[in-house]
């Protein structure tokens, strides 16, 4: 924006100042020339008349070269030429100086004059979405640093004139940018109260008190993005924080619903990236849907299911895989430790479902989830919702989980699946362990995830180099849409990674104040971070921001 400000500003200046001076320096040639003209032609009159009298005999010759030569002698003196008839004048100086003056004053006054009544901070600043997008967005950061006291001069322009709406919205999305969440919330309400019928920014200040109240939407937030959507039922920031309410209670069809609707109405130029993440989120509300996909739109396609179906019509549905080691923790744990799979489910209480025992030396292990294992007769896994399949090696032989055990977690998926791979992964407490919580970062840094994704020894042989490899960061209480995402290929196996709220695809949503979160590996052969069917796959446990060395292992194809 500043090149082109500073493009439109100097034509304009150049044509005022062009406006100005021509007529000065046009009003000092002609005005040279007019004199010039005005003596010639008296010379020219007298020249004539003594050529008159020489003819009618009043002068002699004599007499008449005598007067003409004085006359010539005259008109040398007067205009430096004996040449009656007119020549091109030299323009004279005397306008130059003025123009010369002008040509200073006005740019300079022009200046002046916008730097104290203008808004320079608008010629600087970016647009409010795209300010995180530019890297070190964070407090602290040379980006911030940059724009401090830009965003203060603002601020108290603001208090000086707190009737500008726009102005309080400008400041309120720079805090925004900068993740100033209590001073945003403040600016937005300013700016709402003065500009009470705007959509676009009651959405945002909606998405301002959800980030400050820690990723919740519910009472203020939920009523501002009501009022956002009565206004512009089409407003799509609106719609997708509408649709994060519903996921958020558990109503799939309405979330679908809501994203389909924001996805329809998507800018032509949005990037492609948030259009296949808007994607994701439709599919994976649908997936909780079953067999009430009837309920929303079908604008999309329905998401694939992690696993193939087993069971047939009238017998009851079962969950069948392999658990196995990772490579890196073969060596932990002894031959008799006692292994536990079962089925927890995603939105209920944590008892399980389902279970089976073995032991170690069983492994690779071979499992079968089903109503015949369920531990209370009132809950089934015929009957439960999507579940988590969960391998432990318990050393103490207990299934309550305790520091040492080991353990790996499936993707969610229904009852009704075949051919689920459980990879035992990690070392109990994820807080402690070297697979999920080594502090990452000195305090008052941004928190960072770091880890390492890695691909199952049963998996080796598949994909292409050129697949692309998508490692994104999802809340697991919140939308399925990333809070943190990067990408690779294939051939940069095994991957280190790193997320922050630099790699955040969404001003909003990043992963500093999110909640506890699943890192999700995806190697795409669309190269498309929607999940499609033949992407491999892996995810880890929940961990919260600020660990290192975790370990995702890809140990899954989707059907």
């Amino acid at each position: 924006m500043t090149v082109i400000f500073w493009v439109v500003a100097s034509t304009m200046t150049i044509l005022v100042l062009g406006l100005l001076m021509w007529p000065l320096l046009k009003r000092t040639a002609a005005s040279a020339t007019g004199e010039e003209e005005k003596t010639l032609s008296i010379f020219r009159q007298q020249f004539a008349e003594l050529g008159q009298d020489l003819a009618n005999g009043v002068l002699t010759e004599e007499l008449y070269q005598q007067a003409r030569r004085e006359l010539e002698r005259r008109l040398l003196e007067e205009t430096g030429s004996t040449e009656t008839t007119p020549k091109p004048v030299r323009r004279q100086m005397q306008g130059r100086p003025v123009a010369l003056a002008l040509a200073i004053i006005v740019p300079t006054a022009s200046g002046l004059l916008y730097w104290q009544l203008g808004n320079p901070l608008a010629m600087t600043e970016p647009p409010a979405s795209s300010l995180s997008a530019q890297g070190g967005s964070e407090a602290g950061g040379p980006f911030s640093e940059g724009m401090g006291p830009l965003i203060e001069r603002l601020k108290q322009k603001m208090e000086q004139n707190p009737n500008d709406g726009v102005g309080w919205a400008l400041l309120a999305r720079s805090y925004m940018g900068m993740g100033r969440y209590p001073e945003a919330a403040l600016a937005y309400e300013n700016a709402t109260t003065l500009i009470p019928d705007d959509a676009q920014l009651l959405a945002d200040y909606a998405d301002a008190m959800g980030v400050l109240h820690g990723r919740k939407l519910e009472g203020k937030p939920e009523a501002l993005i009501q009022k956002a959507l009565k206004i512009d039922p089409k407003n799509v920031k609106a719609l997708m924080l509408a649709g994060t309410v519903a996921f958020n209670r558990n109503n799939f069809a309405r979330a679908a619903k809501d994203w389909e609707l924001a996805r329809a109405n998507l800018p032509a130029d949005v990037d492609p990236e948030m259009t296949q993440q808007l994607v994701a989120a439709i599919e994976e509300a649908k997936s909780h849907l079953g067999g009430r996909q009837d309920m929303v739109s079908a604008s999309t396609e329905p998401a694939a299911a992690p696993a193939r179906p087993t069971a047939q019509t009238g017998q009851p549905r079962a969950i069948r895989g392999t658990v196995t080691m990772a490579p890196s923790l073969a060596g932990k744990g002894s031959p008799t430790d006692t292994l536990f799979v079962f089925a927890r489910e995603m939105n209920g209480p944590p008892m399980p479902v389902s279970i089976v025992r073995a032991t170690k030396k069983d492994l690779p292990f071979t499992f079968q989830l089903d109503d015949s294992t369920s531990p209370m007769p009132s809950r089934k896994l015929s009957s439960a919702g999507p579940v988590v399949i969960v391998a432990r090696l318990s050393k103490s032989g207990q299934a309550m989980p305790q520091n040492g055990d080991l353990e790996g977690m499936s993707q969610p998926v229904q009852s009704g699946v075949d051919g689920l791979t459980v990879v035992i992964d990690r070392e109990r407490p994820y807080a402690e362990s070297a697979t999920s919580a080594q502090p990452a970062g000195q305090v008052g840094q941004p928190r960072t995830i770091r880890g390492t994704v890695t691909m199952a020894p049963g998996l080796a042989g598949k994909g292409s180099p050129t697949d692309t490899l998508f490692v994104f960061a999802r809340e697991t209480s919140g939308p399925p849409m990333p809070v943190s995402i990067v990408r690779a290929t294939r051939k940069d196996l095994p991957f280190t990674f790193q997320l922050d709220d630099s790699t955040s695809p969404m001003p909003s949503r990043k992963l500093s104040s999110a909640g506890p979160v699943v890192i999700v590996a995806r190697l795409s052969k669309s190269g498309q971070a929607m999940p499609q069917s033949g992407d491999l796959e892996g995810a880890s446990q929940p961990v919260q921001s600020g660990v290192d060395g975790i370990t995702v292992v890809i140990d899954r194809e989707r059907p």
